[in-house]
């Protein structure tokens, strides 16, 4: 089997670059066949993984952040498994593969490179987006479109600069009326944010799905009421920590396909890559891919 490793050299403010030797030191020394492949601006991961085939007997390794990921998920090719090495900013997908405590990057790579293949659940949008970790749409995502800009700014830890992007983002806020299909069910809201959630986390941290799993063949959703400002204040802390699920304006769900539809445009984003639409067409693509992961992994 030949490491085929997708480096997005500014993923993580250059974290990624790292890497590089680690992968060389040992892929040279445990007779590793491999190639490094350096990405060259936005959407050239999915052109250099969707190079590859079953045919190929290779594992495609995204090495950078939860957008590399997704660039590279939507150019994997059927049959070929793929790693992620999370030296990004968020790395809000691998915080799913349950990685021993304490694991360094540097271990981290070293134990995918040897590690077991488990299946996961992926999320497909519109028939043409493939999701691994998340789509949203209303404040979230408007503080994602923030975030991406100070994170570029500040060199600050991820789930800080989030924080800082939904203080700003608050005042803002407007309600947003929305029509939401689940498994065939027609509800209409005010919604505040959806986030409609493959894993836990998102916002380098933040779990508005406590009880989320990439391998449970369901979706889980999370909307939040349009509220004052106070309220949202309150709610804040909770939603970091997956501590809202018993809050009013929180509500819950799991299904495997929905539709959305918005009354007015606003922004949403998908593993961190932000999108304008009114409308979603959502299906979960049950045990979709092979994912390579350390062998102390909770996947199985």
């Amino acid at each position: 089997m030949k490491h085929i490793f997708i480096v997005n050299p500014v993923s993580g403010h250059g974290r990624s670059k790292k890497i590089i030797p680690w992968i060389h030191d040992y892929c040279q020394a445990n007779g590793k066949d491999y190639e490094i492949l350096m990405t060259e601006g936005k959407g050239h991961a999915t052109q250099l993984a969707a190079r590859y085939t079953a045919k190929d007997d290779v594992t495609v390794y995204a090495c950078g952040g939860d957008g590399t990921g997704y660039e590279v998920l939507n150019g994997m090719q059927a049959g070929v498994p793929m790693a992620v090495i999370p030296s990004g900013t968020g790395n809000d997908f691998t915080r799913m593969f349950e990685y021993p405590k304490g694991l360094s990057l540097k271990e981290t790579l070293f134990q995918t490179i040897d590690g077991k293949e488990a299946q996961v659940d992926i999320g497909r949008a519109n028939q043409t987006m493939l999701f691994h970790n998340c789509l949203t749409m209303g404040l979230d995502a408007a503080v994602t479109v923030k975030a991406e800009k100070l994170g570029k700014k500040l060199p600050i830890p991820s789930k800080l600069v989030y924080i800082v992007s939904v203080f700003l983002t608050l005042k803002e806020r407007k309600p947003i009326d929305l029509e939401l299909t689940m498994d065939g069910k027609t509800t209409h809201h005010q919604m505040l944010l959806l986030a409609i959630m493959n894993g836990k986390f998102y916002g380098g941290g933040f779990q508005p799905t406590p009880d989320a799993s990439v391998q449970d063949g369901v979706f889980d959703i999370c909307l939040v009421d349009y509220t004052s400002l106070s309220r949202i204040l309150l709610l804040l802390p909770k939603y970091m920590v997956g501590k809202h699920v018993l809050e009013r304006e929180a509500h819950f769900y799991k299904c495997t396909s929905l539709q959305v539809k918005t009354a007015q445009l606003v922004p949403s984003q998908i593993d961190g890559e932000v999108k304008y639409l009114q409308e979603y067409d959502c299906e979960l693509q049950p045990k979709f891919i092979t994912v390579r992961v350390p062998q102390a992994s909770g996947l199985n």
